[in-house]
């Protein structure tokens, strides 16, 4: 007989729906195989399809499409198909790979594959599936299996930006990419809904921007430029459209407009020889451009970015700026090709040394794309004074259509700023506290009303819902009173959902972001939208034993947990700046060293922040072991979310399940023998119905048995109450302990109509602990304390003492300069000095100087005074050095005057005995006296003295003074108070007799 292998391809999301099931022939590849079930599939369908290959010693993901056609499975081997969720391919196969070598499919697959590996038995097989298992991390493996798994950063999210980055907040342009949706409240650098643009407005530059928040209605508040209030710069406009249906148009930004930045210099070279030497004029050199196509109009920038003028260097009349001119003649023609159209001739005269613009804007003469030329009519200067240089900055092409084209109501806003000191460059640093409106619940009112929410209960319904949805579901597809009470618990434990999704993803991961947020899941049950929030429960839907299931399996993780969970968030204590929380592990008090990154996404609050981490922690501390059943049948009273019981013998021999054979009275005789120890209370725990019809409902209820000791198949219930039935299924064991309280974590359909249930313990003390957690207080700086507040600073050092001198220029001190000296960390503020007079007692303290002034003076002593010194420096929170040794330095000394001018003008006249001499003093208020000399030499060496008057400046003077007998040259010099001489003034040689 030909061997045949088994086919199970699942094309819906549901694998329960639409489930095909087949055999084919041996000898066929993987891609024939596909072909064969999935006939019509598209190419997107193929590209989302998942193959595994499983067999009795486990399975095998074929990851590579490009493989299939080479894969030809074996007899035996069973071919399991799945189209997975769009945008969900990374977490699934993520998933699948975690299932098999931990917790999910522990059981099934790798213990039995590590055991047989081994040749030990099935205990050996169960704790190489625990040694399997210890290797995956808390937060990166091991919470993927609990009821609500933390979010994980899929292939699409990586594409989403950093909100803010240490460079600060960047707009970015996203052309055909997903409009930004928000929710809750969030500071965001919105994305640039058209290019912004340069505008020109006599010499000014303005530049125009337009930017969208993303789906509307959107209030916006506190507008920044980087980190700086809008109001703060100067000449700032700007319009915003919350998102309404009804908004007026944009006004600031009314057209498209396409701005290509060109930078081009406008040049007309005059003609040079070999040696660089003008020779003659250049021709002209046109520079040509063209405009966006369909364009109704265009406007040329021009700038001069040196200025424009003339500039004379010498003569009378150097320095003066004079106008000088520059003309542009500006032609076009149609893009195809054909003769040129004259559009003007500019003629800009200026006498400006500093930068300016100029723009010329003009209708085309038909709608299309153009070729524009401009030239420079005006010849390069001969001369270096005159500065011209002429740049063609930018062409810009106008669209009369408005700049968004989008066919829902979008929260929009457009600025016109004035390029200034302030801001002089391109506009990419917008951003504003948004706060999304939506309908929110009332549960004041019972009502949903449009209003600012940060309940992720009503982000869920508007990702069903809202303009995001291509589809968006009808109320009646809505279980509104389950979004209702998931409203309700969101507001009563604080569960907050702030968030900016701006990079495509699927709706379902949307949606199961939104209610993870909320610590919950999404539910579709085929008509409804639902939720399913992860809380302790009192009712139990079903019990669960090895009566009416089968192949059960458990798992049990031993992880090691980290010393703290590490989240990253926008802080909204901190104006949503970047920030990241430790969350320490429970009961670890250590030095912490080894972290795991847990995503949180939606979450601003750092308490917030805090009690979510530390939920996730007990949720591994609280359901470290993960069980597993087979349910026959297609119809199943559990489904995820629920809370069961369940009774596994394979865990404890006194645990057991049983069906009622008969009841009398308070007897209930079983299927099969218990064994009871004298002294231990048992227990059988079983479900009624209660009510009838569509009221009908079951309750689980456990009644304890009458002392026996011994092995029996039937027990006396103790005192009154309801009573299994029979045919009916019921657990015994020692009473609190004959079933497992559980959740059902996840539903899998398996082959043959039946159902693979995944299921944690219920665990509410998670929910008790969660509530009772106070967290630290969170004040966002990051690392430990390095006391610098309390740090005493070093000694400041002296680098320089200086003399000083009052405003008039008399001696008064000194001046020494500082600077922070070594060996602390603490931040100088101040520098304080003591001084006095040499041989005193007594000091003057000086009051603290900025320490950025690096000097210090002491004042109030005369010329030449000595002075003894202190110095200290005090911290920038208050803590001062010790003062210093005592240090000396002469003060400042008057200083000596300068030298008195000399005597320019003066003669002399021999005669018997004596010289007469007739000079002029200078014009200089130094000069107190004039001396005369005789000597033999010229040069006025070996010089002796005849006589010195006092005299006083600018006057003449005549005088007859006793020389001896010789030939002599003669000099006069002025002399100052302090007897310092000018520079000799010889009178010439004369002979006495």
């Amino acid at each position: 007989m030909t061997a045949r292998v088994p086919v199970c391809a699942m094309p819906s999301l549901d694998p329960a729906v639409g489930r095909i099931e087949i055999e084919l022939p041996y000898g066929a590849t993987v891609a024939q195989i596909i072909a064969e079930v999935l006939p019509h599939a598209t190419e997107e369908m193929l590209d989302r399809a998942r193959v595994w290959l499983v067999s009795n010693v486990g399975e095998t993901l074929l990851s590579a499409r490009k493989a299939w056609h080479r894969i030809r499975p074996r007899p035996g081997v069973r071919v399991l198909i799945k189209l997975v969720h769009g945008g969900d391919m990374l977490r699934n196969a993520l998933m699948i790979a975690v299932s098999i070598g931990a917790t999910a499919l522990g059981q099934f697959w790798a213990g039995p594959m590590i055991g047989g590996l081994f040749g030990g038995s099935a205990l050996a097989a169960n704790i190489g599936a625990a040694a399997f298992a210890a290797g995956v991390t808390i937060a990166g493996g091991y919470l993927l299996n609990m009821l609500i798994p933390p979010a994980r950063r899929g292939v699409d999210q990586q594409s989403e930006r950093p909100l803010y980055q240490i460079s600060g907040w960047k707009n970015s342009a996203n052309p055909d990419g997903a409009v930004p949706s928000i929710a809750g409240r969030i500071r965001y650098a919105p994305m640039f809904a058209a290019p912004s643009y340069t505008e020109i407005v006599g010499d000014l530059q303005y530049v125009r921007a337009l930017f969208t928040f993303g789906y509307g209605p959107v209030e916006l508040s506190n507008l920044k430029l980087g980190d700086t209030p809008i109001e703060k710069f100067d000449e700032v406009e700007y319009e915003i459209r919350e998102g309404y249906p009804d908004d007026d148009p944009i006004t600031l930004y009314p057209q498209q407009v396409i701005e290509e930045v060109l930078g081009v210099e406008l040049r007309r070279d005059r003609l040079r020889n070999d040696a660089g030497t003008i020779i003659g004029t250049g021709p002209e050199t046109p520079v040509a451009r063209f405009t966006a196509g369909d364009a109704t109009e265009a406007n040329v920038i021009l700038s001069w970015p040196s200025g424009l003028t003339d500039v004379h260097e010498s003569g009378g009349d150097a320095g003066e700026l004079k106008p000088t001119t520059v003309v542009i003649r500006i032609r076009q023609r149609p893009a195809s090709g054909g003769s040129w159209q004259e559009v003007t001739t500019l003629s800009v005269r200026a006498e400006k040394r500093e930068g300016f613009y100029r723009s010329h804007r003009w209708a085309l003469p038909s709608r299309g794309r153009w070729e524009i030329e401009l030239t420079r009519v005006t010849h390069e200067a001969e001369e270096t004074e005159i500065v011209d240089k002429t740049v063609w900055l930018a062409l810009q092409s106008f669209r009369p259509e408005k700049p968004v084209n989008f066919d829902k109501p979008l929260c929009l806003v457009s600025l016109r700023v004035k390029a200034t000191y302030q801001l002089n460059s391109q506009l990419d640093t917008f951003n504003a506290i948004a706060e999304r409106l939506v309908p929110d619940y009332d549960h004041t009112t019972g009502e949903w009303t449009l209003r600012k929410s940060r309940n992720p209960a009503s982000y869920y319904r508007l990702a069903l819902q809202g303009p995001e949805c291509a589809f968006p579901e009808a109320d009646r597809s809505l279980d509104l009173d389950q979004f209702e009470d998931f409203h309700d618990f969101c507001r009563t434990k604080g569960l907050k959902y702030d968030r900016i999704h701006e990079a495509a993803a699927s709706q379902w991961d949307a949606l199961t972001e939104i209610t993870g947020a909320g610590r919950a899941a999404p539910r579709f049950d085929g008509t409804k939208w639902g939720v399913i929030i992860d809380r302790p429960q009192d009712l139990v839907v079903a019990h669960v034993n090895d009566r009416n299931s089968r192949n059960f399996g458990w798992s049990h993780g031993y992880p090691k947990p980290p010393h703290a969970f590490r989240v990253a968030f926008l802080d909204q204590t901190s104006d949503f700046q970047q920030r990241e929380r430790l969350v320490r592990w429970p009961g670890y008090t250590g030095d912490i060293t080894v972290t795991e990154h847990l995503e949180m996404p939606g979450k601003t609050d750092p308490d917030e922040i805090w009690i979510e981490a530390r939920r996730r922690q007990y949720e591994a501390i609280y359901r470290p072991t993960q069980f597993s059943a087979v349910q026959d049948g297609a119809v199943r009273t559990a489904t995820r979310g629920d809370r069961v019981k369940g009774s596994f013998p394979v865990i404890s021999r006194v645990m057991s399940g049983h069906r009622v054979k008969a009841v009398r009275g308070q007897l209930v005789t079983l299927d099969g023998i218990v064994e009871m120890e004298p002294g231990q209370s048992y227990a059988l725990r079983f479900m009624v119905e209660e009510g009838e019809g569509e009221a009908a409902t079951t309750s689980s209820i456990v009644r304890i048995i009458m002392p026996f000791a011994g092995e029996t198949d039937s027990v006396a219930l103790s005192g009154d109450g309801p009573l299994p039935k029979a045919g009916d299924i019921v657990h015994f064991g020692l009473a609190g302990q004959e079933s497992y309280d559980l959740v059902v974590a996840g539903v899998q359909s398996g082959q043959a109509m039946t159902s693979v249930l995944t299921m944690l313990h219920a665990a509410p003390i998670i929910d008790q602990l969660t509530d009772a957690e106070v967290p630290p207080a969170w004040n966002g700086r990051a690392g430990q304390d390095a006391g610098l507040d309390v740090a005493i600073p070093a000694i400041p050092k002296v680098l320089a003492i200086e003399p000083y001198f009052d405003a008039v220029g008399d001696p008064d001190g000194v001046l020494v300069r500082l600077e922070a000296g070594e060996g602390s960390p603490a931040v100088v503020g101040t520098f304080t000095l003591r001084h006095r007079l040499a041989g005193t007692t007594t000091w003057t303290l000086n009051a603290p100087v900025p320490a950025a002034d690096g000097m210090v003076i002491a004042t109030g002593y005369s010329s030449g005074a000595e002075i003894e010194m202190q110095r200290l420096a005090t911290s920038i929170y208050g803590y001062s050095s010790d003062w210093s040794d005592i240090f000396t330095s002469t003060g400042a000394e008057t200083p000596p005057l300068p030298q008195p001018d000399p005597i320019t003008s003066g003669s002399v006249t021999g005669g018997t005995g004596q010289a007469t001499f007739d000079l002029t003093t200078p014009n200089d208020p130094l000069v107190t006296a004039v001396a005369l000399y005789y000597g033999p030499n010229s040069d006025g060496t070996g010089v002796t003295e005849i006589v010195a008057f006092t005299a006083a400046p600018n006057s003449h003077y005549s005088r007859t003074e006793t020389v001896p007998a010789g030939i002599w040259w003669f000099f006069a010099v002025t002399e100052n108070d302090e007897g310092t001489q000018s520079v000799g003034f010889s009178l010439g040689q004369e002979t006495i007799s």
